[in-house]
C-alpha cells in the first residue's frame, strides 16, 4: 500500500512539473521596462547587434594580415620516372669520341622534404588605410545599432499606447454597456407599467445591439495590437502579457518637451551614418590612389630535403636549405585601372554630398510637420476636454429629467451617444498627442541620443 501510494505521490509530481512547464510565462510592462525588454530582445535589434560584432570580427581580420604569416609543409616524393636531361657531352674532348649530347637522370628514386617559411609585411599603403577604414565602418555598425534601437523604442511605444487606448475603449465600452444596459430595463419597466412607448424600448434595444458589436470589434482590435506589441518585444506568441501602465495616467505627467527654432542635425542618428558613409568614401579614394605605392615584405624560409634510392633509406640523412629576403613590388602601369577606381570613388563622395544635403531638408520638413502635428494635437486635447466635459454634464441632466418623467428617452439615449463620441475622441486624441510627441522627438534626434 505504501509503494503504491508513492507511486502515485510521484506521478502526481511528475504531471504537476509537466503542466508547469507548459504554461505559458506571463509577462507584466510598464513602458519602459517594454522598451528595456525589447532592447535586449527584439530580433531586428540581435541583428544589427551581430553586425556590429561581425564588423568587429573583420578588423581583427585586416589587421592578422599584417602580422607574420607561418607555414609549414612536408612532402614525400616516388619519382617513377626520374627526368631525363639532354647536355653537352663534356667528356668528349677528353674520350677522343662520342656523341655531341648525352642524356643524363637527376635525382633518386625517394624524395622527401619539409620547409617552414615566414612573411612579415613591412609597408603597404592600401593595408594601413584597410585597418583605419575597418575602425570606421565599425563605428557605422554602431550608429546602425543606434538607429535600430530608436526605431524599437518608437515602434514599442506606438504599439504600447495603441493597447493601452484599445483596453481603455474596452473598458469605456463595458461601462457604456452596463448603463445602458439599466437604462433599457428601466425603460422595459416603465413600457410594462404604461409610462413609456414601445418605439422607446426599441431604440435602446438597437443602441445595444450596436454597443456590443462595436465592443466585440475592439476586442479582436485589441487582440491583433497586443500581437504586434510581442512580436516587437521579440515575446512568444503563446506568452501572456499585462500591461501595467494606464493611458490617463501617462497623459496626466507633465509635459516637458521643449521647442527650439534651430535644429540640430548632428542629433539624428541618420545623419551621423550619412557622415560616417562620407568618411568612408573618401577612403576608399585613398585607397586606390596608395595603390600605386611600393609593397615590401621580409621572408624567410628553412628545409630539410632527404634523398634515398628507396623507401627505407629516405630519412637518413637529411640536407638544409635557409634563405632569408627582402621583397618589394612596385606597380608600374595597370591599363589606368586604378585611375578609374578612384574616378568611380570621387563620384560615390559627391552622391553622399547630395545625400546629405538632401536629407537636412527631409530634417526641416519632418521637425516642421511634427512640430505642428504636436501643437495641434495639444489644442484638440484642450478642445476634446471640454467637449468631454460638456456631454457628460448633458448626459447628467438628460438622465435627471428621464428619471423625474420631464424627459424623453430618446434625449436620453441621444446624451448617451454624444457621451460616448465625447469620450471616444478624448482616448484618441490622447493617444494621437502621445504618438506626435514621440514623433516631435524623433525628428529633432532626442530619442536615444548618443
Amino acid at each position: 500500500m505504501k509503494i503504491k501510494t508513492g507511486v502515485w505521490l510521484l506521478v502526481g509530481i511528475l504531471l504537476a512539473l509537466k503542466a508547469e512547464a507548459q504554461s505559458p510565462t506571463i509577462h507584466q510592462f510598464a513602458l519602459k521596462d517594454a522598451i528595456d525588454y525589447a532592447k535586449k530582445y527584439n530580433y531586428v535589434l540581435k541583428n544589427s547587434k551581430l553586425d556590429l560584432l561581425a564588423s568587429q570580427k573583420k578588423v581583427n581580420e585586416i589587421v592578422a594580415m599584417g602580422l607574420p604569416q607561418v607555414n609549414a609543409s612536408a612532402n614525400v616524393i616516388n619519382n617513377t620516372q626520374i627526368p631525363v636531361q639532354v647536355i653537352p657531352n663534356f667528356l668528349k674532348e677528353a674520350l677522343g669520341s662520342g656523341p655531341d649530347l648525352i642524356s643524363v637522370a637527376f635525382g633518386r628514386n625517394f624524395t622527401s622534404g619539409v620547409s617552414v617559411t615566414a612573411n612579415q609585411l613591412l609597408f603597404d599603403g592600401t593595408f594601413f588605410l584597410g585597418v583605419k577604414a575597418s575602425k570606421e565602418f565599425v563605428n557605422l555598425s554602431q550608429l546602425n545599432v543606434n538607429r535600430t534601437e530608436i526605431e524599437t523604442e518608437v515602434n514599442i511605444s506606438k504599439a504600447y499606447f495603441l493597447v493601452l487606448l484599445l483596453e481603455s475603449n474596452e473598458k469605456m465600452m463595458r461601462a457604456n454597456l452596463a448603463s445602458l444596459q439599466k437604462t433599457a430595463s428601466d425603460v422595459a419597466q416603465f413600457y410594462k407599467n404604461g409610462f413609456s412607448e414601445k418605439v422607446d424600448l426599441d431604440r435602446l434595444t438597437l443602441q445595444l445591439s450596436n454597443l456590443s458589436l462595436q465592443n466585440e470589434k475592439i476586442q479582436d482590435q485589441k487582440r491583433i495590437a497586443m500581437m504586434v506589441l510581442k512580436l516587437q518585444l521579440g515575446l512568444p506568441m503563446s506568452d501572456s502579457l499585462v500591461l501595467t501602465d494606464e493611458l490617463e495616467a501617462l497623459f496626466s505627467k507633465p509635459q516637458s518637451l521643449a521647442i527650439e527654432d534651430k535644429v540640430d542635425f548632428g542629433n539624428r542618428v541618420e545623419y551621423k551614418m550619412l557622415q560616417q558613409q562620407l568618411r568612408l568614401n573618401q577612403m576608399d579614394k585613398r585607397r586606390y590612389l596608395v595603390g600605386y605605392m611600393p609593397s615590401i615584405f621580409l621572408f624567410a624560409s628553412h628545409q630539410q630535403n632527404a634523398f634515398g634510392d628507396d623507401f627505407s633509406g629516405l630519412f637518413e640523412t637529411f640536407y638544409p636549405g635557409t634563405a632569408v629576403g627582402l621583397s618589394v613590388s612596385l606597380p608600374l602601369f595597370d591599363g589606368f585601372r586604378k585611375h578609374a577606381q578612384a574616378q568611380q570613388a570621387s563620384i560615390s563622395i559627391t552622391k553622399t554630398e547630395n545625400d546629405i544635403k538632401n536629407f537636412e531638408n527631409v530634417i526641416n520638413q519632418q521637425v516642421y510637420q511634427a512640430k505642428s502635428s504636436y501643437i495641434r494635437s495639444k489644442q484638440q486635447l484642450d478642445i476634446q476636454r471640454d467637449n468631454l466635459k460638456l456631454a457628460e454634464d448633458i448626459y447628467s441632466k438628460m438622465e435627471l429629467k428621464y428619471k423625474n418623467g420631464v424627459g424623453s428617452s430618446l434625449e436620453l439615449t441621444s446624451s448617451q451617444a454624444d457621451l460616448e463620441n465625447a469620450r471616444t475622441n478624448m482616448l484618441s486624441t490622447v493617444y494621437e498627442f502621445f504618438v506626435a510627441e514621440l514623433e516631435l522627438k524623433k525628428a529633432l534626434g532626442i530619442i536615444n541620443n548618443k
